[in-house]
């Protein structure tokens, strides 16, 4: 692999290497945890001003306190307080205790008790205490105490005798905090020794580990676990055949909405007291991924952050690995099919380079682990985000799916509104507690306005919802086909207001919100599960109409295609279906990585400066940047070397939590194709320290796409896609009427018509490319189809077809008024929801198709045609909706322009109806060492290729009809 690492520091940046290593003497670390060598290197590779190792604060001590309790109450703020349980061996002192300490439960829960006790088995307490109240409660108890240990967590008693008297894991308005690891571990433990015939619990693998402080160990991995719930769950055989629903939870540990509902599901499940759940369990197994134990014992004192000054106890987003220094956010980790960021570390199993088993070994664990599972119906990865316009957002993954699984998301989605709906009326049954907890976590009180389900739920793509896409995820993955190394799941990632912090903000827990967002995610999961047990099927009626799709060898791409691959007999002939040959070994050829870290510190040094240098050879450049979520104000800007700026974040817009409208994503970057040779730079201006990662790929010639086994170290995976799989893909669902494929010759000898009657053989033709476009046989041929009454779908390169065709309303569009473009993102705007093309779409859905997973990035290269808006309504055309052209393409600032993206033309008794980017081809410029997908299209793009057809979509839950989009045409 090359990986050509550079770290020169430009003066207005802080090189952190070593810095003062002649004052920090071998004496500093003795009976220290970190020694002198790992915190010097953890100092020079982060870029952080870590504190001293061994330097405590207070100096609290006593017989009856643990080592560990020790440590925590010495080496944390003087405010912070520790959670203690604490076990009493007189009555006088537990009482004293008792008198001094202990707090009636706030009605309005606002927080938890400052302590509780309980008498039976034992005489024993749980508070929370400074190191100052530590030292008071010994003063006042005397010789009373048997003993202070640490035990953080929701359940007060989880550490020492008969812990489970009541509830493993309790309700939110009686719990102490957030749920912990560490209890989590005892409890699955607890709930598999006690529930053995509904839990089965597995340790799957092992997270990378931050550093304990308290043990000295520079790696303290955690283990990964995994719960399997249904009744007779070691029966494998009969486990193997029921449909399974996946709840990962926090994912990001700094998310903790999903841990909080999941882990109370799953002893409800458990113990069969789970209500609605329990006639499911003899169909479906419910199975709980707890994801991402670093993130989530990053909250212990013991643990130390690298890139964290001082002293923190928040929970962290990633795990404990950094890349070229930048922190590891988990949910990138993924082998995806399509576009891989050469700065992320795909956890494929089979042939996974040595350095990801020490940076990403819980992804690896879990891609593993999941792919022996059969049957998985639904994966849902639990979030949090910021604010927003509704409670819950629920993101369409990346991932594409068939018909039936398409009218599965969109159904579940509608019942879990619904089924928030029938438990809360509307957002005003809350606004008040979520108004409150705005005002204390971001010191901007909102209530979401939006008005689907009244305010609380909506549904779209990532970029429908949070205004950006990824590569990588968790959920991609676990969406795409088995064959391709998924697990053909329907994949959903919920995202709940005011579950997510920022870094330099504590995450307190708050019991009146958190019951809140506990009941959202459990609602939510109920519904995912009822859908699982429920026989649904989805299918197309045409109205006994028959579809023509005219396919191309033009749209197939393979894996023969590429350089590195070595492959002599090229991609063969297409079959009409997307499926063709081609196997792949990798050669290797003239791919080079060259990466670079910065830490760019605020201060009154200003702005930073950081660059990176581009030649003709550099096929694309890669901007992460890390931090800026913990800025309040200032600018980074991304420059090409004329000095244009083609990026730029507004980081006091960005960090107003009140504003929905911005994105808050931890993660901000660019990314540019073909760069302009010369100083990129990369411009920060910000109140907070911020990493900027910078990585070029370059490539020997213009024609060369990365060799991934270069760049990853992973070899080429086989694929031969196309486009026009979606039709082959439809017609399994089509109940009253043929969808045949033909190529371009077919056409032009008249495969359309019944021989020289004049009368159509199919009433649909969907063209979706402009091959043929110079055959006058073939136009003529398409224009005598519509002449005999059928109708005409054009979509994507097609749409070129229309400065052709002398028929009806597209006789008046000429090739000046159509225009092949590059979009950031195929999203429709100015809609008409009144169209026929949008019947059955709502506001928030936008997305056509997602990119992703075909080979398109987060530049500006989604291609698309449009029609000039004028000229398509002077021709009689009807306009559903536009698309805006990117303003960068390949490197170059253009001037903004936007043109018809979906209407409608008429042509006598026929209809034309175009959409500009639905199908495109996939895209093999970049990085993609997984493959690709055939198609990509959202529940947006499916309807509106159904209602272009006038196809009408038709939706069953045990055999009931429940819902229908579009109507036939």
């Amino acid at each position: 692999m090359s990986d050509d690492t550079e770290n020169e520091t430009p003066s207005n940046a802080t090189d952190r290497s070593a810095a003062g290593d002649g004052h920090l003497s071998a004496e500093r670390f003795t009976n220290s945890p970190v020694d002198r060598r790992t915190f010097l290197r953890l100092s020079a590779t982060t870029g952080a001003a870590l504190a001293l190792p061994g330097s405590a604060i207070a100096d609290v001590s006593g017989d009856a306190l643990t080592d560990e309790f020790t440590f925590v109450v010495n080496h944390t703020p003087e405010a912070y307080e520790a959670a203690a349980v604490i076990e009493f061996g007189e009555r006088e002192a537990f009482d004293a205790f008792a008198d001094e300490y202990e707090e009636e439960p706030d009605p309005e829960l606002s927080w938890a008790p400052k302590a509780v006790t309980r008498e039976e088995p034992t005489l024993a307490a749980h508070a929370h205490l400074t190191a100052d109240e530590v030292e008071d409660v010994l003063d006042l108890s005397g010789d009373g105490i048997a003993a202070m240990d640490y035990a953080p967590g929701a359940n007060p008693w989880w550490t020492i005798e008969a812990p489970y008297e009541e509830d493993v894991f309790p309700p939110v308005e009686a719990a102490r905090d957030y749920i912990s690891y560490e209890e989590t571990v005892e409890a699955l433990a607890h709930l598999e020794d006690t529930c053995s015939d509904r839990v089965r619990v597995h340790d799957i693998g092992e997270s990378p580990g931050w550093t304990n402080a308290f043990t000295g160990e520079e790696s303290d991995p955690r283990d990964v676990y995994v719960a399997e719930v249904t009744n007779d769950v070691r029966d494998e055989t009969a486990f193997a055949e029921k449909e399974k629903v996946v709840f990962s939870l926090s994912i990001h540990g700094d998310e903790r909405a999903g841990v909080e509902a999941g882990s109370r599901l799953l002893e409800d499940l458990a113990r069969g007291e789970a209500g609605v759940f329990e006639p499911l369990l003899d169909d479906i197994a419910v199975v709980f991924l707890f994801t991402n134990p670093d993130g989530w014992v990053a909250r212990n004192p013991q643990t130390e952050i690298p890139w964290v000054e001082a002293h923190d106890t928040n929970f962290q987003r990633g795990n404990a690995s950094v890349f070229d220094g930048q922190p590891i956010d988990t949910n990138r980790q993924y082998p995806t099919i399509g576009w891989t960021n050469p700065s992320f570390r795909p956890a494929e199993p089979e042939g996974a380079p040595d350095e990801f088993t020490e940076l990403v070994p819980d992804s690896l664990a879990i891609v593993e682990h999941f792919r022996g599972y059969e049957n998985v119906a639904f994966l849902c990865d639990y979030h949090g985000m910021y604010t927003a316009d509704h409670l819950v957002f629920n993101l369409e993954t990346n991932a594409s799916f068939e018909h039936e699984g398409t009218h599965d998301l969109d159904e579940v989605n509608i019942r879990i509104g619904e089924g928030m709906q029938d438990h809360w009326g509307g957002i005003d049954a809350i606004a008040d507690d979520i108004e409150t907890a705005g005002e204390e976590m971001y010191g901007a009180p909102f209530v979401p306005d939006g008005d689907s389900f009244d305010g609380l739920l909506d549904w779209g793509s990532i970029y429908d919802s949070l205004a950006y896409q990824i590569t990588g995820s968790f959920l991609g993955w676990a969406g795409q086909p088995e064959a391709d190394g998924g697990l053909g799941a329907i994949t959903v990632a919920p995202e709940i207001v005011l579950s997510n912090h920022y870094m330099n903000a504590q995450k307190e827990w708050k019991p009146y919100w958190s019951r809140h967002y506990a009941t959202a995610y459990r609602l939510s999961m109920r519904e995912f599960a009822e859908m699982a047990a429920r026989e649904t099927t989805a299918t197309v009626a045409t109205g006994g109409q028959d579809t023509a799709y005219v396919t191309t060898d033009e749209l197939t791409r393979s894996s023969a295609d590429l350089p590195h691959t070595g492959i002599d007999s090229g991609r063969g002939r297409d079959d009409g279906r997307g499926r063709g040959p081609g196997q792949a070994q990798n050669q290797g050829r003239g791919t080079a990585v060259r990466r670079r870290h910065e830490v760019v510190q605020p201060g009154p040094a200003g702005q930073s400066h950081v660059g990176a240098e581009t030649t003709d050879a550099s096929h694309s450049l890669f901007v992460d940047l890390e931090g800026v979520q913990n800025a309040t104000d200032g600018t980074v800007r991304v420059r090409d070397p004329a000095g244009t700026v083609v990026r730029e974040i507004d980081i006091a817009a960005k960090a107003d939590p009140a504003d929905s409208e911005v994105r808050t994503h931890d993660f901000e970057g660019a990314f540019v194709r073909r760069p302009q040779a010369g100083q990129w730079t990369v411009e920060v201006d910000s109140d907070a320290e911020v990493h900027v990662l910078t990585t070029v790929l370059d490539v020997e010639n213009d024609d060369e796409i990365p060799d991934p086994g270069e760049v990853l170290g992973y070899e080429q995976r086989p694929y031969t896609v196309n486009p026009m799989r979606f039709f082959a893909d439809l017609d399994e669902s089509v109940v009253d009427g043929d969808v045949d494929y033909m190529g371009t010759h077919h056409v032009s000898v008249g495969r359309l018509l019944r021989g020289n009657s004049g009368k159509r053989h199919y009433d649909k033709l969907v063209v979706s490319h402009d091959d043929g476009i110079d055959d006058s046989r073939y136009l003529s041929a398409i224009e005598a189809f519509v002449q005999a009454g059928g109708d005409l779908v054009l979509t994507d390169s097609g749409v070129n077809l229309l400065a052709e065709l002398e028929i009806g309303d597209a006789a008046d569009i000429t090739a000046g008024d159509i225009a092949d473009v590059l979009l950031p993102f195929a999203n429709l705007e100015n809609r008409d929801f009144e169209h026929p093309l949008l019947a059955g779409i709502r506001p928030r859905q936008q997305e056509i198709w997602k990119g992703s997973q075909l080979g398109y990035t987060t530049g500006v290269d989604q291609p698309a045609t449009i029609v000039e808006q004028a000229a398509f309504e002077r021709a009689g055309g009807s306009v559903a909706g536009t698309f805006t052209v990117g303003d960068l393409q390949d490197g170059e600032s253009t001037a903004l322009e936007f043109g018809v993206a979906a209407g409608t033309l008429s042509a006598g008794d026929s209809e034309i109806s175009i959409v500009g980017s639905v199908l495109p081809p996939a895209r093999q410029t970049e990085l993609h060492p997984f493959g690709m997908a055939d198609y990509a299209v959202s529940f947006m793009g499916h309807t509106l290729l159904c209602n272009a057809l006038g196809f009408e979509q038709r939706r069953y839950a045990d055999g009931e009809l429940v819902r229908t989009y579009g109507e036939i045409r």
